[in-house]
């Protein structure tokens, strides 16, 4: 069996693989990046840590707001959209998808990352 950072790294560009998704990231909820596919030119950092405010503030609106249990945020943009959701308690799955992208089967591969990222990451853990 492969190494966790391995593991991730695989989960991410398999996710990167779908045709509708640009890039994609797992950060850590501080903001932190664990690992990216983001192109030249994207700073990884500075992403993360915004992606971490907006689920983060996100969060709590929802909750201050009486909507429940926040699940996912979707930016959208004249080129495109940010889409982040949880990945466990400890990280967040962030992709960046073309204009026109299948949001179902974006979605459904997201959820079948993060499901993969927490169960690596629990597994770490010794949980």
């Amino acid at each position: 069996m492969t190494d966790v950072w391995g593991q991730l790294e695989q989960t991410i560009e398999e996710l990167s693989n779908l045709s509708d998704i640009k890039a994609a990231a797992v950060v850590r909820r501080d903001g932190l990046v664990i690992t990216h596919t983001l192109p030249d030119g994207v700073d990884p950092r500075g992403g993360a840590a915004m992606t971490a405010a907006i689920v983060g503030t996100s969060e709590m609106a929802t909750v201050q707001l009486g909507q429940g249990r926040f699940e996912r945020a979707i930016v959208e943009s004249d080129e495109g959209k940010l889409l982040s959701l949880g990945a466990g308690e400890e990280a967040l799955l962030v992709a960046l998808v073309y204009k026109d992208a299948n949001l179902g089967l974006v979605l459904m591969g997201m959820e079948r990352a993060a499901h993969a990222v927490d169960e690596i990451l629990h597994r770490e853990g010794g949980s």
